[in-house]
């Protein structure tokens, strides 16, 4: 009989449009070196190898990335990175994880990380995560990850915290309330000043079993493929199925509907390195500092200059009078905007899509 084991599940499928133009489609975020000399897909390796052995680490992500997810883990068990046949967001890519994974083991404890989230405390992220673990352990539950908020943030999603369920070596564990969606700013505020409400960082644990109860409950039509995956189906075998489900986020198609969520507060420093203002902010100690990125620190002349975000590609780049801006200066594109608009940049790849300006995407 297998045994309750525990399995991690990077989802390294996404395209970081909000960091257009470096972030591209054939080289998206997660494989890109924002932060330090590793990418961000290597950083999340990283943080969980030693605490778990490379054949219960999986990926999911897209055809096109396989080459270059063997090139930066090459120790990686190739029969651990699962392909979809086209990107359906995370309900799909977690359910096919879950799906592939219950084969192998029906105990197995699963829990999704995304491929470009960065996190400073790899301790104390390891010991929230064990509390994860053994929390779904001790019922049918899907365990979320929530961190405790340091401002009024508008553009992640929320969680409200509800009773404490139980206790794990002294650690709480809650009930969740709610999802909340991202926020304007007076909302925000006012979920960061109740201390009621976490930072949703898409961090989940359960059951494989307990995920696909789930799946077949809220997403029946995801279900009826997954079945199939965890029959042992051939990928050919679903692809024409998987072409006709609709994209789901895992929070609205699956979470949002559960009754039997639970969370885990945590206190390390974390990251959705979503946009050019949050990169910004992990690279600066100081909000009016300015920060060089490239492969090698950009040529920049500054005067009056203050709270920049800078990308060169070795042309000097001279600033006067500026604060507060993003400048990513490409070889075939150079965007500026003001840094709280960086939210917004993936408005300029929705528009470069429908202009069919392909060669900037």
């Amino acid at each position: 009989m297998a045994k309750a084991e525990n399995y991690i599940v990077i989802l390294a499928g996404g395209g970081g449009t909000r960091l257009w133009p470096k972030s591209r489609k054939s080289a998206p975020k997660q494989f890109l070196k924002l932060v330090d000399s590793k990418t961000l897909f290597q950083e999340t390796v990283a943080r969980v190898t030693g605490a778990f052995p490379l054949p219960h680490i999986f990926v999911v992500s897209n055809r096109e990335f396989v080459a270059e997810i063997k090139k930066e883990v090459p120790d990686l068990p190739p029969e651990n990175i699962l392909i979809e046949p086209s990107p359906k967001n995370t309900a799909a890519a977690a359910g096919l994880a879950a799906a592939y994974i219950a084969r192998k083991n029906p105990q197995a404890i699963v829990t999704t990380l995304a491929a470009d989230h960065y996190i400073k405390e790899k301790a104390e992220f390891l010991k929230v995560l064990s509390v994860s673990q053994k929390a779904a352990v001790n019922g049918n539950y899907i365990v979320t990850i929530g961190i405790h908020p340091t401002h009024a943030h508008t553009g992640l999603g929320y969680i409200h915290v509800g009773k404490e369920a139980f206790r794990i070596r002294k650690n709480p564990v809650f009930k969740v309330k709610e999802f909340k969606e991202k926020p304007d700013h007076t909302t925000a505020h006012a979920y960061y000043s109740s201390g009621e409400y976490f930072w949703n960082a898409n961090m989940n644990t359960y059951k494989a079993e307990a995920i696909l109860d789930a799946i077949e409950r809220y997403s029946p039509h995801l279900y009826k493929v997954l079945e199939k995956v965890k029959q042992g189906a051939t990928h050919k075998e679903i692809e024409s199925a998987w072409y006709l489900l609709p994209p789901e986020p895992i929070d609205t198609a699956i979470l949002e509907k559960s009754k039997n969520v639970l969370v885990v507060p945590g206190d390390f420093s974390w990251f959705d390195v979503g946009d050019w203002s949050t990169l910004h902010t992990i690279l600066s100690s100081e909000p009016d500092w300015n920060v060089l990125l490239g492969e090698e620190a950009p040529e920049h002349i500054g005067v009056d200059t203050e709270g920049c975000l800078i990308h060169g590609t070795g042309r000097l780049i001279a600033t006067l009078g500026l604060k507060d801006l993003i400048i990513i200066d490409t070889p075939d594109v150079l965007l500026i905007c003001p840094k709280e608009k960086s939210q917004e940049v993936r408005k300029l790849v929705e528009k470069l899509t429908n202009e069919r300006k392909h060669q900037f995407l």
